[in-house]
């Protein structure tokens, strides 16, 4: 028979982090929830000086088609300019700070 202890799964999360407008600290993304399709709300924590705020993200357009476009979503294709210093710098992860 197989056993019934709960298997712990490793979730890969990206980790956002902006600074904090009360100590400048850095505030981290704990927690999002979906509100649409292209729009999540953001929970901040400040471990510097406790301070706690929400915050929108929104994906208002796309720089290039998706080759998977997923059924009911439109986003308006906006290529952008030739981008300066590394290929894809604004859209691409620094390889530096991957884990």
């Amino acid at each position: 028979m197989g056993s019934t202890e709960p298997v712990e799964q490793k979730i890969s999360m990206t980790q956002m982090k902006i600074d904090c407008p009360c100590c400048g600290g850095e505030i981290d993304a704990r927690h999002t929830e979906s509100l649409s399709t292209t729009l999540r709300r953001m929970y901040f924590v400040c471990e510097d000086c406790g301070y706690r705020t929400p915050a929108g993200f929104e994906i208002l357009f796309s720089l290039s088609a998706s080759s998977r476009p997923r059924e009911g979503v439109s986003l308006q294709v906006r290529p952008s300019p030739m981008l300066r210093g590394a290929v894809n710098a604004r859209t691409t992860m620094n390889r530096e700070s991957r884990p």
